[in-house]
Parts: C-alpha cells; structure tokens; sequence
C-alpha cells in the first residue's frame, strides 16, 4: 500500500508541470498559489492570449484530468491483490500403466546388469532394493540422488556420463507435477533405502520449465542448459539419475487430490446418481 501512494503522489507531483506551471523545488502549491491556479483553469489568463490563450488552458485542463486519472488507475492496481494461482493441473502427470516391466540382461561398466522398462519408455536398473514402504502419490520423498546426462554417440565419438547436479536431502512431494516425470514414475516402485539408476529418455525429461531437481548454482543451470541444447542438436541422449531413497512421510494437508487409484464404472455411476437427486431434491425445495 506504500508503494502505491508514493507511485500516485510521484504521478500527482507532475502536475503543475504539465499543467504549464514551473514551481521551485521543494514547492508545493500552497494556499497563495491556488487562486492562480484556479484563475489559470477558470479562464481568467491575459486577455491578450486571445483564442491562443484559451486553447491552452483546455489543454492544460485536459493533461491535468488526464493526470490525475491515470495517478487514481496506477493508485488502484497496486492496492489490488494479485490473483492466485493454484496449482490444480497436472496432479499425476506420469503414466499409470501397471503393467510390468519388461527386463533384458544388459552389460553396464563391464558387469551384468538387469535393466527394467516400462511402458513409457523409462528404463532403470535396480542397484539395492530397499526394505521400507513404497511411495504413494501425494507423499514427501526424501532422495539423495546424482543427476547426469548421457549424451549419444556421433560421428564415431562416444560420450561418458556427465554430472550436472547432486543433492544429499532432497525433498518432493511425489506426483505434484513439478517433478521431472521420468524421474517421478522410477520413484513411485521404489521401496526405502533402496538404490535405483533411473534413466530417463528425453521425452520425460526436462520437457517444461518449473520442472525439478534443478541444479542451485548458477553454473550447474549453465551445464544443464548447454547438455539439454547438445542433446537436442544430436537428437538423442538420456538424464540419468542415481538415486537413493532415504524417507518417506505423508502430508497431513494432503486432501484426497492424489489417489493412486482411479473411481471404477459402479462407483462412478453410483456419485452421479447420488448428485443427481441432491439436485432433484434441492430444486423440490426450491419450489
């Protein structure tokens, strides 16, 4: 609210200057510049001013209103509260197959590996299964992760993994959206104090802006930024996460917006039976 006063009292200080009046710094119009002022916007200037005179006067009238509506536009939009903006899309954005995996033998850093896909397309190796519960959405999940990206092999020149970012506690609620979704479906089978390498293809990987873990430092963004343009213009390439999962807790304000589980055909025809006769009753009382 102080803002907005003093960009209006900044707004209505410009006003004798654009009403043609030069007032000495540090003036302000006081009770013996007003009736000049006002004899300025009745009309009383030099009979000599003639119509030249008179159309000045209209249009010092006209900055002065002019002014004074935009000092009162500027006043009122600053006092106004900034409209909310709700994060209610894109609750669950990963896919829900339930599927299982698919699992082929494959050879990573010389040792053999099973490596799990999905049906999106996500694949992941599961380095240590972890003993705890399983996230649901909706959840706080605590990781320690290291985040890399493989580059592909062009031109006969083969890439290693490079590191953009890593975090010892970092904290997300599972399935808000504001996750990269690769990352965020490797998550949801996952047990506690289990250790997974996620490897995400590029079509669920950094696809929007607001999507995280991001690196904190301004370096680390730069290094993304730069291995997200190489992997375009090589057209491939993956984000690799290794991650651990290290805790797992519910959100006591969490509201029911993430359910794994999805209303069946009878439930679904049960809720719209009962909203349509408690707005059958409804109207009955209405008339």
């Amino acid at each position: 609210m102080r803002a907005a006063l003093l960009i209006a009292s900044s707004v209505l200080a410009a006003l004798p200057a654009a009403a043609g009046f030069a007032l000495p710094r540090g003036a302000s119009v006081h009770s013996s510049t007003r009736p000049q002022l006002a004899a300025h916007l009745d009309g009383d200037a030099a009979p000599s001013e003639g119509r030249a005179g008179d159309a000045t006067i209209a249009n010092r009238r006209e900055a002065i209103g002019q002014a004074y509506r935009t000092a009162a536009a500027v006043a009122a939009s600053a006092l106004l509260p900034s409209p909310s903006h709700a994060d209610i899309e894109g609750v669950v954005t990963i896919p829900q197959s339930t599927a299982p995996p698919e699992s082929t033998a494959s050879n990573v850093d010389g040792k053999s590996v099973t490596v799990f896909k999905t049906k999106s397309g996500l694949q992941y190796i599961e380095i240590e299964e972890g003993s705890g519960p399983t996230p649901k959405y909706g959840n706080f999940v605590t990781i320690a992760y290291k985040a890399y990206i493989k580059l592909p092999n062009a031109q006969g020149q083969s890439f290693d993994l490079d590191e953009f970012d890593s975090d010892k506690g970092y904290l997300v609620k599972h399935g808000n959206g504001r996750t990269v979704p690769g990352l965020d479906e490797g998550l949801h089978t996952m047990k506690v104090g289990g250790k997974r390498r996620i490897i995400v293809p590029p079509k669920l990987g950094y696809v929007a802006s607001g999507l995280g873990p991001i690196p904190v430092g301004p370096y680390g963004r730069w290094k993304l930024n730069r291995l997200i343009d190489r992997m375009v213009e090589l057209k491939g390439g993956n984000v690799i996460f290794d991650v651990e999962m290290k805790g797992m807790m519910e959100d006591e304000a969490d509201q029911g917006y993430y359910d794994d589980d999805s209303l069946s055909p009878d439930d679904f025809n049960t809720l719209r039976k009962n909203i349509e006769a408690s707005q059958q009753a409804a109207r009955a009382q209405m008339s």
